[in-house]
């Protein structure tokens, strides 16, 4: 009975996320569809731009570089940005109804996660036609085994990010300049042998990790063992895990919060 119930409530937040992009697109002929067309027209011009400000000798393998860098970073930069004034804009829902900040958490996670599979649905068929070997990449447990760290990995850093931001004010103005320093600090426009030496300026920005191993599994496999990316999925589930039993055991006291 637990488990239908727990399963019930996810399928309605589930629900929730799906109609708030049904509702943001219900004007327009193509619908949820633009959230993929905007992350191609972004991916087509850096692409055009770049291939010939950095004399790229392969154009093909750097447009699959940065298109599948843009697709996943914009995912997080996005869930990142909202979640820093997740709980402050719910305010109302959390104060005045039965939903906990768990189920805000969820609805906001589910929405993210939507767009993402859409912007996936029309990135990744396009980037296999510039690069048709990119689809034998795809369809690997490595793959799949990368993805599911990087679903994890930012729901840890969104959740950290949307704590943090009620504690204090001033990490949501942090937010957009954070983002913009690890965007174009990090690996994503450029290749990583251009910071031979300076690895460190990638390596301990937790921001880029998860866009980092999704696509060098995709990219580069022998890169990373199945221990290693095991490890890591193990290690992220664990202190998200955690993270949510202490965020349920300290419901009433962040509302608390939210109510300053």
């Amino acid at each position: 009975m637990i488990n239908k119930k727990y399963l019930y409530i996810l399928r309605y937040i589930f629900y929730l996320a799906w109609c708030r992009n049904k509702v943001r697109f219900i004007k327009t002929k193509l619908g949820s569809f633009w959230i993929g067309l905007s992350t191609l027209l972004t991916i087509g011009s850096l692409a055009f731009v770049y291939t010939s400000v950095l004399q790229v000798p392969n154009k093909r393998e750097y447009i699959i570089y940065i298109g599948l860098g843009i697709l996943y970073w914009n995912t997080l930069a996005q869930i990142i940005s909202d979640f820093s004034t997740l709980l402050m804009r719910s305010r109302d829902r959390l104060l005045s109804t039965s939903i906990n900040v768990i189920d805000v958490i969820s609805e906001e996670y589910f929405f993210t996660i939507q767009n993402l599979i859409i912007s996936i649905l029309c990135v990744i068929p396009c980037l296999c036609i510039v690069y048709p070997n990119l689809i034998f990449s795809l369809f690997t447990f490595k793959a799949l085994l990368g993805f599911l760290i990087y679903l994890v990995l930012i729901l840890l850093n969104a959740i950290i990010i949307s704590i943090s931001g009620l504690i204090s004010a001033d990490i949501f103005q942090l937010i957009p300049v954070v983002l913009q320093l690890s965007f174009l600090l990090s690996p994503i426009l450029y290749f990583k042998q251009t910071l031979e030496g300076k690895e460190w300026v990638y390596q301990l920005n937790p921001l880029y990790m998860p866009v980092g191993i999704v696509r060098g599994v995709i990219l580069n496999s022998d890169e990373y063992s199945y221990s290693l990316l095991i490890k890591i999925f193990l290690s992220a589930l664990f202190f998200t895990i955690l993270i949510f039993g202490i965020i349920r055991k300290n419901a009433r006291t962040l509302n608390l919060y939210v109510d300053k």
